[in-house]
């Protein structure tokens, strides 16, 4: 028989104690946060859609060095701004990957999949899009840090008011999004709106649509979907018409690269565009370019920054998603880098305004 001393039972319990110990350190470590983001990558909205993937992770990395017992796992689907793959990512994330809190979608894209988050109790964050779908109805697990879409509008529509522009030709593309301006727009213009035509996604031939249009003209509000319409459209006009006319539309325009080639068809370009500034914008545009060397594109990335943060806090502290729903409603005077965000019960209220900047060229 072996006897063993007291100094071996020592240092058993020494080591036993530090494997304890040890355990306890990785299991408060281990505790591990899924979000899903779903953005637009390689479609229409892929000029935002990669900033907002961008600042998603930049958001991701933050919080968990500021929180070192949780670990977060981001798991990104690219929507091709497309509703139907939209759904179906979001399906994917839910089903397989069992995630519960997501990020998205890109722009308007946001509208199709907003009935299954409810249906699931998924709770979903859309980084840039805030129309009528919000607040027409009372959503559970729907929120939205974006800037009320009619905050686009009314800027444009004050702005052609202001300069007394008496006769508007109004041409916009068939999405929600615009269905909002558009709706917004004719209540608030006291120009007389001489042409009002929509479009689709898809349209590039405007030449009939301009032969319509009255010769007097003194403003053109332009709300297109993409680079190539946008194009398209001012090229058009000027093979077609002699007029230059200024045009109003949204901030869009303002990240087409390069802005010369719109600038060179010889119309002025106003466009409204939120006031994103300030200490906490100015460190997460620093840190964000140190990060992906390069700057964030579109006014959505600290938005989208701001609501991951909101959301995996909300998450850290509550571990059912009906707890993390009550804790952003609860959300208030939340002083992020896209400015103050207040969910109020799940009706958004954004404390920054809009304003009306000019295209400048690059030259």
């Amino acid at each position: 028989m072996i006897r063993l001393d007291r100094r071996f039972w020592a240092h058993v319990c020494i080591v036993t104690g530090i494997l304890l110990a040890t355990s306890r350190t990785v299991c408060a470590q281990s505790h591990e946060l899924r979000i899903g983001g779903l953005f637009d990558l390689t479609g229409g909205g892929a000029i935002w859609g990669k900033s907002e993937k961008n600042a998603f992770l930049l958001a991701c990395s933050d919080f968990e060095k500021s929180h070192p017992s949780f670990h977060i796992t981001p798991l990104i689907e690219d929507t091709l701004f497309s509703n139907r793959n939209t759904v179906t990512s979001l399906q994917k994330l839910i089903a397989f990957n069992k995630v519960s809190y997501i990020i998205g979608a890109t722009w308007e894209n946001t509208v199709p999949m907003m009935p299954l988050c409810e249906q699931k109790k998924v709770v979903c964050i859309s980084p840039s899009y805030h129309g009528k779908e919000y607040y027409n109805r009372s959503w559970q697990y729907n929120f939205t840090a974006w800037f009320d879409d009619r905050g686009y509008s009314s800027t444009i529509a004050a702005e052609v008011n202001r300069k007394g522009i008496k006769r508007v030709a109004l041409f916009a593309a068939l999405t929600p999004y615009y269905d909002s301006l558009v709706d917004d727009l004719l209540n608030q213009l006291s120009s007389s709106i001489v042409s009002t035509e929509r479009v689709t996604l898809e349209e590039r031939d405007f030449k009939s649509i301009l032969l319509r249009v009255n010769q007097d003209v003194d403003g053109i509000v332009m709300l297109l979907d993409n680079a190539g319409q946008i194009q398209a459209f001012l090229k058009q006009w000027s093979e077609f018409r002699g007029d230059r006319p200024p045009v109003f539309s949204d901030d869009l325009i303002a990240y087409l690269d390069p802005p010369d080639n719109i600038l060179r068809h010889g119309f002025p370009i106003l466009y409204a565009t939120p006031i994103l500034d300030g200490t906490l914008y100015d460190e997460f545009a620093q840190r964000y370019t140190a990060s992906f060397k390069e700057a964030p594109t579109g006014s959505s990335a600290a938005v989208t920054y701001d609501e991951t943060l909101l959301l995996l806090s909300c998450a850290s502290k509550h571990s059912t998603t009906s707890g993390v729903r009550e804790c952003l409603s609860a959300t208030n005077s939340y002083p992020g880098a896209s400015g103050m965000i207040s969910f109020n019960g799940g009706q958004t209220r954004r404390e920054r305004v809009m304003r009306i900047a000019q295209l400048a060229s690059t030259k």
